[in-house]
């Protein structure tokens, strides 16, 4: 067992099982609530792959599918047995990772033994397979009207020639009724092997005791290791094409700009990627920058605009924009606003401030066991630790910011996706 200490005091205990399995427990005395994620390094993405030399091709949406299949089995539906504890049970698909989590105040040990036990029984049958793909499809066709949906993945598709991403997590309705119980099988086996996975724990709890539960539980859980080989199509650098319109059931009008940028591989680079992109936004779609107040008084804008970068080794990818009444114009402001930001350029007092916020931003989120655990398992699988943060951040320099205000805000690279009422 190996501890560490991170910069607002907490400790954080982590030990690798012997079937491979990464075990992370963080310490909060004084907290009633407790929280465990455990998740598998597998997501929408990885559809495609290379096993024992053999390169397998699987259907879009297998990894959401296989997620929804876990809380069945024989007995009882999973829900009900984490309510008799009173702990609260769910889970997630995204591009890359699949997590099975729960927050409960009391029965913490009978609650965690539920969630190992039950990521590790599948139970799949004919009838239950052709019964979710009727609940999914249902899911899909709901979210193809949902606005923030369609105009997120319309600049997606927009932006990306061939990249998974273009596809939703949950597949579509023709890949999803291809699933089967043999394929289910066998990337249940493929991915769900305990050296892809890690448990993350968090609250006023004994790590020993959570090191014991998760050996004692997961004893018997030994897969042939494999090595897997993801397979992604070649992506080309440009935009597939640079605006995309449609008309939807809206009251008002939906605006997004989007850049297709490059991964900055993984680990420490990929960080510091994330955290620099994360304050130029800021800089931009902050409430108190001078943009934004641009913006808002010639009523372009309202609380509605906002930014965000997202990044993985696979892909990078930033999205500003909200609702506004005259799309157009607001595309002409901001990309103006872009160009004279780029060319003006950022000083160093104003990073160091940005540095002091993002740093104060981080400090505070040490009071959301969700969000730690959830964000430590995201960052561990790109390669990196998110107790790096502060060291990464002060490591940027104002030289840094401006090469990636420059790369990472190129217009030459960006596409417009607007929504407009029918």
């Amino acid at each position: 067992m190996e501890v560490v200490k991170t910069t607002t005091g907490e400790q954080l205990y982590q030990k690798v099982l012997d079937n491979g399995l990464r075990v992370y427990v963080m310490t909060k005395p004084g907290f009633q609530k407790k929280y465990a994620v455990f998740s598998t390094k597998y997501g929408s993405f990885d559809s495609k792959f290379k096993l024992n030399n053999e390169i397998i091709e699987v259907p879009d949406g297998i990894a959401h599918f296989l997620e929804h299949k876990l809380f069945e089995d024989q007995e009882m539906h999973v829900f009900e047995r984490f309510a008799q504890y009173g702990a609260s049970v769910n889970a997630y698909t995204s591009y890359t990772m699949t997590s099975y989590l729960f927050s409960t105040i009391e029965y913490f040990d009978e609650a965690f033994q539920e969630l190992l036990s039950f990521v590790q029984k599948p139970y799949f049958t004919s009838e239950n397979v052709e019964k979710e793909k009727g609940i999914i499809e249902q899911e899909l066709k709901m979210y193809e009207d949902h606005p923030d949906r369609k105009i997120y993945n319309n600049l997606l598709e927009a932006l990306y020639h061939v990249h998974p991403i273009r596809i939703d997590v949950g597949g579509t309705v023709e890949s999803i009724q291809k699933i089967t119980v043999d394929l289910l099988n066998m990337c249940y086996e493929t991915f769900y092997q305990p050296s892809n996975m890690a448990v993350f724990v968090i609250g006023d709890l004994e790590p020993t005791r959570v090191f014991d539960l998760a050996a004692e539980h997961t004893v018997n859980w030994f897969f042939k290791f494999q090595e897997i080989q993801r397979i992604y199509p070649e992506e080309p650098v440009e935009i597939l094409k640079p605006s995309v319109e449609e008309r939807l059931s809206v009251s008002r009008p939906r605006y997004y700009l989007g850049f297709k940028n490059q991964p900055y591989n993984a680990g420490r680079a990929l960080m510091k990627q994330q955290l620099a992109m994360s304050m130029i936004w800021r800089t931009i779609a902050a409430r108190s920058s001078p943009v934004y107040q641009e913006l808002y008084s010639s009523g372009l804008i309202d609380e509605s605009f906002g930014a965000s970068f997202s990044a993985t080794p696979e892909y990078a990818l930033s999205i500003v924009g909200g609702e506004t009444d005259q799309p157009e114009k607001l595309d002409q402001r901001l990309r103006q606003a872009i160009q004279d930001l780029q060319k003006n350029k950022l000083q160093v007092a104003d990073v160091e401030r940005m540095k002091r916020r993002a740093l104060g931003n981080y400090l505070a989120s040490f009071n959301s066991l969700e969000y730690i655990a959830n964000s430590f398992l995201s960052h561990e699988f790109n390669g990196t630790s998110i107790l790096d943060f502060p060291q990464i951040l002060e490591e940027i320099t104002v030289d840094e910011i401006n090469e990636m205000l420059n790369d990472g805000l190129d217009l030459k690279n960006s596409a417009v996706s607007i929504l407009l009422p029918e």
